[in-house]
Protein backbone atom coordinates (compact mmCIF):
# COMPACT_ATOMS: atom_id res chain seq x y z
CA UNK A 1 0.00 0.00 0.00
CA UNK A 2 0.99 3.57 -0.79
CA UNK A 3 0.20 7.09 -1.06
CA UNK A 4 -1.30 8.00 -4.17
CA UNK A 5 -1.60 11.48 -3.66
CA UNK A 6 -1.55 13.21 -0.67
CA UNK A 7 -4.08 16.73 -0.42
CA UNK A 8 -2.32 19.73 -1.48
CA UNK A 9 -4.57 22.13 0.88
CA UNK A 10 -7.50 21.24 3.25
CA UNK A 11 -8.09 17.73 3.23
CA UNK A 12 -12.05 17.04 2.59
CA UNK A 13 -11.24 12.91 3.44
CA UNK A 14 -9.29 9.64 2.30
CA UNK A 15 -9.54 7.12 -0.35
CA UNK A 16 -8.40 4.11 -0.78
CA UNK A 17 -8.10 2.23 -4.17
CA UNK A 18 -7.67 -1.50 -4.85
CA UNK A 19 -7.08 -2.59 -8.59
CA UNK A 20 -5.39 -1.26 -11.36
CA UNK A 21 -8.85 -1.26 -13.23
CA UNK A 22 -10.32 1.34 -10.56
CA UNK A 23 -6.81 3.16 -9.93
CA UNK A 24 -6.43 3.48 -13.55
CA UNK A 25 -10.19 5.26 -14.14
CA UNK A 26 -9.52 7.50 -11.40
CA UNK A 27 -6.54 9.15 -12.57
CA UNK A 28 -7.42 9.66 -15.88
CA UNK A 29 -11.22 10.17 -14.99
CA UNK A 30 -12.18 10.99 -11.17
CA UNK A 31 -9.03 13.19 -10.15
CA UNK A 32 -9.69 15.90 -12.94
CA UNK A 33 -13.28 15.79 -12.08
CA UNK A 34 -12.20 16.16 -7.89
CA UNK A 35 -9.70 18.96 -9.59
CA UNK A 36 -11.79 20.96 -11.03
CA UNK A 37 -14.55 21.32 -7.97
CA UNK A 38 -11.61 22.16 -5.33
CA UNK A 39 -12.50 18.33 -3.70
CA UNK A 40 -8.59 17.57 -2.05
CA UNK A 41 -8.25 14.07 -0.98
CA UNK A 42 -6.01 11.87 0.80
CA UNK A 43 -5.44 9.29 -1.82
CA UNK A 44 -4.24 5.51 -0.91
CA UNK A 45 -3.77 2.54 -3.61
CA UNK A 46 -3.33 -1.07 -2.23
CA UNK A 47 -1.24 -2.63 -4.51
CA UNK A 48 -0.61 -5.74 -1.89
CA UNK A 49 -1.92 -6.71 1.45
CA UNK A 50 0.63 -9.13 1.75
CA UNK A 51 3.72 -6.93 0.72
CA UNK A 52 2.17 -4.67 3.64
CA UNK A 53 1.75 -7.27 6.09
CA UNK A 54 5.59 -8.36 6.13
CA UNK A 55 6.41 -4.20 7.08
CA UNK A 56 6.94 -3.62 10.75
CA UNK A 57 3.65 -2.42 12.67
CA UNK A 58 5.35 1.16 13.11
CA UNK A 59 5.61 1.73 9.49
CA UNK A 60 2.49 0.32 8.65
CA UNK A 61 0.97 2.55 10.59
CA UNK A 62 3.10 5.53 8.97
CA UNK A 63 2.00 4.46 5.89
CA UNK A 64 -1.51 4.33 6.13
CA UNK A 65 -2.78 5.73 9.52
CA UNK A 66 -5.26 3.89 11.81
CA UNK A 67 -7.44 7.51 11.53
CA UNK A 68 -7.33 7.10 7.82
CA UNK A 69 -8.86 3.56 7.91
CA UNK A 70 -12.02 4.82 9.82
CA UNK A 71 -12.93 7.75 7.84
CA UNK A 72 -11.86 6.27 4.36
CA UNK A 73 -14.25 5.50 1.91
CA UNK A 74 -13.06 2.79 -0.80
CA UNK A 75 -13.36 1.57 -4.38
CA UNK A 76 -12.43 -1.83 -5.55
CA UNK A 77 -12.51 -3.69 -8.26
CA UNK A 78 -12.88 -6.56 -6.03
CA UNK A 79 -15.08 -8.07 -3.19
CA UNK A 80 -16.16 -5.52 -0.71
CA UNK A 81 -14.53 -8.01 1.81
CA UNK A 82 -10.99 -7.13 0.47
CA UNK A 83 -11.82 -3.60 1.49
CA UNK A 84 -12.47 -4.30 5.00
CA UNK A 85 -9.18 -4.03 6.65
CA UNK A 86 -8.49 -0.65 4.58
CA UNK A 87 -12.01 1.06 5.10
CA UNK A 88 -13.06 0.55 9.24
CA UNK A 89 -16.38 2.99 9.48
CA UNK A 90 -19.53 1.78 8.50
CA UNK A 91 -20.36 4.65 6.60
CA UNK A 92 -17.56 4.31 4.78
CA UNK A 93 -17.89 0.61 3.59
CA UNK A 94 -21.58 1.20 2.99
CA UNK A 95 -20.36 3.63 0.11
CA UNK A 96 -17.63 2.34 -0.72
CA UNK A 97 -18.04 0.22 -4.91
CA UNK A 98 -17.24 -2.46 -5.66
CA UNK A 99 -18.35 -4.25 -8.39
CA UNK A 100 -21.43 -6.34 -6.89
CA UNK A 101 -23.27 -4.06 -5.20
CA UNK A 102 -25.60 -4.60 -7.78
CA UNK A 103 -26.04 -8.11 -6.59
CA UNK A 104 -24.82 -10.48 -9.75
CA UNK A 105 -22.32 -10.94 -12.01
CA UNK A 106 -20.98 -8.18 -14.38
CA UNK A 107 -21.45 -8.95 -18.14
CA UNK A 108 -18.21 -9.46 -20.67
CA UNK A 109 -16.80 -6.92 -22.85
CA UNK A 110 -14.58 -3.51 -22.96
CA UNK A 111 -13.05 -2.98 -19.81
CA UNK A 112 -15.00 0.63 -19.84
CA UNK A 113 -18.50 -1.08 -20.65
CA UNK A 114 -17.73 -3.71 -17.89
CA UNK A 115 -16.35 -0.41 -15.39
CA UNK A 116 -19.31 1.40 -16.20
CA UNK A 117 -22.47 -1.26 -15.65
CA UNK A 118 -20.23 -1.80 -12.45
CA UNK A 119 -20.69 1.79 -11.64
CA UNK A 120 -16.79 2.14 -11.09
CA UNK A 121 -15.92 4.56 -14.02
CA UNK A 122 -14.61 7.91 -13.16
CA UNK A 123 -17.73 9.33 -13.35
CA UNK A 124 -19.61 6.89 -11.13
CA UNK A 125 -16.77 7.13 -8.86
CA UNK A 126 -16.50 10.62 -8.84
CA UNK A 127 -20.48 10.90 -7.90
CA UNK A 128 -20.01 8.54 -5.00
CA UNK A 129 -16.95 10.52 -3.49
CA UNK A 130 -19.32 13.72 -3.75
CA UNK A 131 -22.07 11.69 -1.99
CA UNK A 132 -19.90 10.27 0.85
CA UNK A 133 -17.86 13.41 1.40
CA UNK A 134 -22.00 15.10 1.86
CA UNK A 135 -22.29 12.58 4.15
CA UNK A 136 -25.25 11.06 2.09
Amino acid sequence: MYRLRRAEGKRDGTLVLQGSDVGYAFIEQTLPLLKAKGIDLDVFYVASAELFDLLPVEERERIYPEAAAQEAMGITGFTLPTMERWVCSGRGRLTTLHPFRKGHFLGSGQADQVLAEAELDGDSQFNAIRRYLEGA
